[in-house]
């Protein structure tokens, strides 16, 4: 094979690869903000978070608040939990549910979005394309 045709390939291929699979920005989940009053935690960022993960509110609020094992509901910005947490246990179980409903197993960019088809749940990935069954854990 000549050296420009193989030059060519490349920049035929590179060409081909979507814009956002192209820019390699690290993808930062905001930190929890709380507030405590009596026995109920505030998340009061929590729309920045929601914003920043680019899901649904309810699809997040269902998984979160089961995984807590409380009840809550949002209010305003903010989201209400019906017990005191720390930060460090709310932060991980935000990761969690990046880790299985955000990021893309392929290749780890969070352009993705849920797709439903009957009853089973798919991970489809804008940035590499790969389309995945997410698994409930």
């Amino acid at each position: 094979m000549d050296l420009n045709d193989y030059e060519k390939l490349l920049d035929r291929a590179y060409k081909k690869i979507p814009e956002n699979a192209k820019k390699s920005s690290r993808f930062e989940i905001p930190k929890v903000v709380l507030r405590i009053e009596s026995k109920n935690t505030f998340i009061v960022n929590f729309a920045k978070i929601i914003n920043t993960l680019n899901r649904d509110a309810r699809h997040f609020l269902g998984i979160f608040l089961k995984k807590a094992g409380t009840m809550g509901e949002i209010r305003g910005q903010q989201l209400f939990l019906k017990s005191i947490y720390k930060e460090q246990v709310l932060n991980r179980l935000i990761e969690d549910y990046t880790k299985n409903y955000v990021l893309c197993n392929v290749c780890n960019k969070p352009d993705t979005e849920i797709q439903r088809e009957g009853k089973k749940l798919f991970l489809k990935c804008g940035a590499c394309g790969a389309r995945l069954e997410i698994k409930e854990k």
